[in-house]
């Protein structure tokens, strides 16, 4: 473990490891410490993987276009180009995100809910008044993704932080181990647990589920997110179907596990709105 190093950067999940590649691209090293063997154990690594570019508002979505160009340019391999559709229960929602789009640049087909159900007859009872179908949306290979940002980085897996106190050339982080590495500038990327060993103010952290479900899915479909007062997404998932009721429990960082909360949540949801194909499908 070096002593020094020009900037630490806490954590191997999607920021730290953006973080680490775009310094490389404009010539600065950087550190990555990350606690775990396998890079965005948690957070990162449990995402849907859902490249979705347009947001909830102009500045997020700016930064989701943009993301997805890189991606796409440095990249192709990690991206699945399968399309994605915004479906809305309001329509005046939906017309703030077709303005937003067109603010943007970015390229869509407005729906209505037969056109919706062609690409997800399951979601037969889904309340659809109008619905986006984004054509450069995709999925995202999360592993090879993490994997290639740090194909050059100078990355310490296994590597957990203790503290991270001033110093003269900038702070000192101390490792669990007893080690000790004067870096000019450190970037907390811990997810949840950022700002534990920082001394910053502690992050909110809220657990939401992603489910497999053993019924088919079409692999090219696009995925769908329901932007209502139903929400929720789905995509096809290795023959599978991946879906999400989109809950938010506000808890306290740790190794987060499913649970009958989450489950009954999907299982109320998909009662409502899906076939039994769908709704009766097995949790795998």
């Amino acid at each position: 473990m070096p002593e020094s190093a020009d900037v630490v950067v806490i954590g191997g999940g999607f920021a730290g490891a953006s973080t680490a590649w775009a310094l490389a691209r404009r010539g600065i090293a950087a550190l990555v410490l990350e606690r775990e063997q396998e890079l965005g154990m948690y957070a990162s690594g449990r995402s849907a993987g859902l490249g979705r570019q347009l947001a909830e508002d102009d500045a997020t979505s700016q930064l989701t276009v943009r993301g997805a160009a890189l991606i796409k340019e440095h990249f192709p391999a990690t991206w699945r180009p399968t399309g994605g559709v915004l479906s809305f229960d309001d329509g005046a929602a939906a017309d703030a995100y077709i303005e937003r789009a067109g603010r943007l640049g970015v390229p869509i087909d407005v729906m209505d809910q037969r056109a919706v159900l062609a690409f997800w007859p399951a979601l037969v009872d889904l309340p659809i008044t109008k619905a986006l179908f984004v054509r450069s949306d995709g999925v995202i290979d999360v592993k090879a993704l993490l994997a290639g940002f740090m194909a050059k980085m100078n990355l310490r897996r296994n590597t957990a932080v203790a503290s991270v106190t001033p110093s003269a050339r900038g702070a000192l982080v101390t490792l669990v181990d007893g080690a000790a590495i004067d870096a000019k500038l450190v970037v907390d990327a811990a997810g949840a647990w950022a700002g534990a060993t920082t001394q910053s103010p502690p992050l909110y952290s809220y657990k939401r589920h992603v489910f497999i479900l053993a019924t088919q899915a079409v692999e090219t479909a696009p995925f769908l997110w329901h932007l209502g007062r139903r929400e929720m997404y789905v995509r096809g998932e290795s023959g599978a179907v991946l879906a999400s009721p989109c809950d938010a429990a506000r808890i306290e960082p740790a190794d987060q596990l499913p649970d009958l909360v989450g489950e009954s949540h999907l299982r109320s949801l998909l009662d409502t709105i899906a076939g039994p194909d769908l709704a009766d499908a097995a949790i795998i």
